[in-house]
């Protein structure tokens, strides 16, 4: 089997039998055994590029704690991915696609006292800065995080950067 990709963290990685046309992912958190996930490879890479997507997003917000009624609004105007739900950046993370924004919602780590599905971490990526203000201004009872994805700097191609050298 090869491993192809690991996750930010360097927590779990993913790897596949070169032996098929469209193989089986297996995956596992670094130094256990590998579990099949339920997606081709073609259906992985199409997977972490969505999530890379949503996570290296210029425009970012981020609410923990949002309680289960709230975020039946936020959604409202997104639909899911038909992906799988990847066991990174956690076990039930599930992608949204709105016109121009992604959602990023899972079970909530911020209050272990309350019952599953009471509380969710929801992040919104977008590409414009507009589409983050949206969010927040439609929802202001929620304390929105906003944040910024570092932007590599551009570099002209006859002085590329030291470590290219």
């Amino acid at each position: 089997m090869l491993s192809f990709w690991a996750d930010g963290a360097g927590s779990w990685e993913f790897a596949a039998s070169l032996s098929d046309g469209d193989p089986a992912v297996f995956g596992r958190e670094v130094g256990s055994d590998w579990v099949p996930i339920g997606e081709s490879l073609s259906e992985f890479l199409l997977h972490v590029t969505v999530l890379e997507t949503s996570i290296g997003a210029s425009n970012q917000c981020y609410a923990p704690g949002v309680p289960a009624g709230r975020l039946s609004r936020i959604v409202s105007g997104y639909r899911p991915l038909p992906l799988q739900e990847l066991p990174c950046p956690s076990m039930d993370s599930r992608i949204l696609v709105g016109a121009d924004a992604l959602l990023q919602i899972s079970e909530s780590v911020s209050d272990r006292t309350l019952p599953p599905g009471e509380l969710f971490d929801v992040s919104v990526s977008a590409v414009v800065a507009a589409s983050i203000d949206e969010v927040i201004d439609s929802f202001p009872e929620i304390p929105w995080k906003r944040s910024s994805a570092v932007v590599a700097g551009e570099f002209p191609p006859e002085d590329p950067p030291e470590f290219l050298r």
